[in-house]
């Protein structure tokens, strides 16, 4: 119902983002991911689903999370998937493959703290991978680009301001990309995302399919609850990621110029605890194997 829409430009995120199904259906798939072991797919997904809203706590714009592959049936389209899930339709909430980084900053700004999901990047008129050192660096200031007014001397006002996740994927190895041979060096821009290269093909039962088809059926109750639950809880939500930081900075032995990592792992593990059972109980997920995922991240790219 477009008269249900709160204000001009979120049609689209208000129709992606109605709820269908119920919790309980939907839970069947990270549920199954867990009792297969795979918590790289459950990481990254529930990670950036859940642990988007936290990034407003880390005082930065924005952190980017890419997953690569040059095969097919890895499971980087399902881990796009269940963050997508859990605050709307697993397919119609992300961003359109052939849609310009430009429009994705608009979509960035009318999400504010909901992640920004965009699958296969590269395809299309995006077969030039250059625009993306650029993109990743706009998404970590946090703030649109300033445009004048039509036929006026004047600037627009900025309402493209966020504090969130993108997660991306591609059939491309962006850190590969990144640190090749290019004219201008993307150091900066290598601090402000993550990478996670998927390479075991994966085999599903008929069984396991039907689950993995249910997801478009069962959405965005997560996210209603997860929202309503970081709003009527906010200070031990703070307090929450204040805690978290400090675990993970020891941890992995961050350091100051690896704040982004630090914000988009501490966000997102954060935000795995706040969804368990004894906080917006919407399911409970293995933390510490969550947090090995993130840690093999930032690992990896400390080899770059």
């Amino acid at each position: 119902d477009v008269q249900q829409i709160p204000m001009p430009g979120l049609e689209n995120v208000s129709f992606a983002t109605k709820p269908k199904g119920s919790i309980e259906n939907w839970r069947k798939f990270p549920q199954m991911l867990i009792s297969r072991g795979m918590y790289d797919i459950l990481a990254l997904g529930c990670g950036v689903g859940f642990g988007t809203p936290f990034m407003q706590f880390s005082k930065l714009g924005g952190m980017t999370f890419h997953a690569g592959s040059t095969e097919s049936g890895t499971g980087k389209s399902l881990a796009l998937e269940l963050a997508a899930s859990i605050w709307g339709h697993p397919r119609d909430y992300r961003v359109g493959k052939s849609t310009s980084d430009v429009a994705m900053q608009q979509r960035a700004g009318l999400l504010r703290n909901l992640p920004l999901i965009s699958d296969e990047i590269t395809a299309k008129n995006r077969k030039d991978f250059e625009w993306f050192p650029g993109f990743v660096f706009d998404i970590s200031e946090g703030r649109g680009k300033e445009r004048m007014e039509s036929g006026a001397n004047k600037e627009r006002i900025n309402t493209s301001i966020w504090a969130l996740q993108a997660l991306l994927s591609s059939n491309t190895h962006a850190f590969d990309y990144l640190s090749g041979a290019r004219k201008h060096s993307s150091e900066g821009e290598m601090r402000r995302m993550l990478e996670w290269v998927a390479t075991k093909i994966l085999k599903w039962s008929s069984q396991e399919v039907s689950v993995i088809k249910s997801l478009r059926d069962n959405y965005s109750h997560a996210g209603d609850l997860f929202a309503k639950w970081v709003v009527q809880n906010r200070t031990f939500a703070m307090d929450l990621y204040d805690r978290v930081e400090i675990q993970v900075r020891e941890e992995f032995n961050l350091t100051d110029d690896e704040r982004y990592w630090t914000a988009g792992v501490t966000s997102n593990v954060a935000g795995c605890i706040a969804a368990g059972s004894k906080h917006a109980n919407i399911i409970d997920l293995p933390i510490r194997q969550i947090i090995t995922f993130y840690k093999g991240l930032v690992e990896n790219a400390r080899l770059i």
